[in-house]
């Protein structure tokens, strides 16, 4: 059930980054205050634990590869909440070309159909 959500958001996200990519690499270009940054970061980290609570148990590999990732979402988020490289980080994102987003979309687009297929 947390599987299917989860998946149907990561695909909603993925098509609307695929199709409408400058929308994230504009909001990635402003700079985020402390604030929304650990809201932003938060979200991050409680996405990745529910990615990862979503596959325990469950048989196969593409549900341990996704948890896999969940795993290194959460970690990610974590360091990067604290740190001052998440300002860089942000600004890197804002400098990438669509191509960039567009290809990151399909890989957020392909951790959902793992999740929902899982």
């Amino acid at each position: 059930m947390l599987s299917n959500i989860l998946g149907t958001i990561s695909i909603i996200t993925g098509l609307l980054w695929f199709f409408k990519p400058e929308g994230l690499k504009n909001r990635l270009k402003k700079k985020m205050n402390r604030k929304l940054r650990f809201i932003v970061f938060g979200f991050i980290i409680v996405f990745g634990f529910m990615i990862i609570g979503s596959v325990i148990g469950t048989p196969g590999f593409l549900p341990k590869l996704v948890g896999i990732i969940g795993i290194i979402i959460a970690i990610k988020g974590i360091l990067l909440l604290t740190s001052k490289t998440s300002e860089k980080i942000s600004d890197w994102l804002g400098e990438r070309p669509l191509v960039f987003f567009r290809i990151w979309a399909l890989v957020v687009l392909a951790i959902g159909m793992m999740l929902i297929l899982a």
